[in-house]
């Protein structure tokens, strides 16, 4: 039914869902997975590959008690579980068993309210970007470039502490330099609070979003050119900055 899953159409099919889907062997060990389970469960493929369901539901009681990918494999026929718990309310589990020569398969998709934190896979996607860095300057290009894609906003910057200001080290359309206010957490700052001279150029206001490294004194900023973020791309912002820290932390410390 599902034969030779990893470069067919199916794979593809299966690529191109939103819902978490894995293939289990007879071990109910993981042999692939796409990339929704890869966001779902916070781990590659690689990872996961192996893993059995209870290494992946650990915290799933229902689960335990009745996996419908182990009664799929004895009944040879599709199975469901729905879970209806606090962490995980109304979690559908569908379970459908296949044969590949001598060999027996389930594939098993999981439906799943609420829905996936894809800024999980953005802040692993980004710290994995990070790691290929020797230093900050070397990082600061691909830096810039999530900051754009990840806030929708072209003017964005990053910022050192230089004397009294804050200068800026890499950028497209942002201010030179930033005066030293106390920017200890994220600031959202409309047009008429600007830390810089630059006013008529930023109707939205601006967003400024220090990175905290403890035990560091050199300070640094991220700048986006609009202040009226979402509060999506306002998470997304914050999670740079996080990131960011333990980067500069372990580039500082090696």
């Amino acid at each position: 039914m599902f034969k030779n899953i990893p470069g067919s159409f199916t794979e593809s099919v299966l690529c191109s869902i939103s819902e978490p889907a894995l293939i289990y062997d007879s071990d109910l060990r993981v042999t692939w997975a796409n990339p929704s389970a890869e966001l779902f469960f916070g781990h590659s493929t690689e990872f996961m590959t192996g893993k059995t369901c209870l290494d992946l539901f650990q915290s799933r009681l229902e689960c335990f008690q009745d996996c419908p990918v182990k009664r799929s494999l004895i009944s040879r026929m599709e199975e469901t579980l729905v879970v209806d718990g606090v962490v995980c309310p109304n979690m559908l589990i569908k379970a459908i068993p296949y044969k590949e020569e001598s060999n027996r398969f389930v594939l098993s998709i999981i439906y799943s309210v609420p829905d996936i934190d894809r800024n999980k896979a953005l802040r692993r996607d980004f710290a994995a970007l990070l790691n290929k860095s020797a230093t900050l300057e070397e990082a600061l290009h691909d830096i810039i470039d999530v900051m754009r894609t990840l806030t929708s906003v072209s003017v964005c910057g990053v910022y050192a502490k230089s004397g009294e200001r804050f200068r800026l080290l890499r950028g497209d359309g942002a201010p030179e330099f930033i005066t030293d206010a106390d920017f200890t957490s994220p600031s959202y700052i409309s047009q008429d609070s600007l830390p810089f001279d630059s006013q008529n150029s930023f109707p939205n206001g601006v967003a400024i979003i220090p990175i905290s490294v403890p035990g560091r004194d050199t300070r640094e900023l991220l700048f986006v050119g609009k202040g009226t973020l979402g509060t999506k791309y306002r998470n997304r912002l914050e999670m740079i900055a996080n990131v960011l820290a333990g980067c500069i932390k372990r580039l500082t410390s090696s």
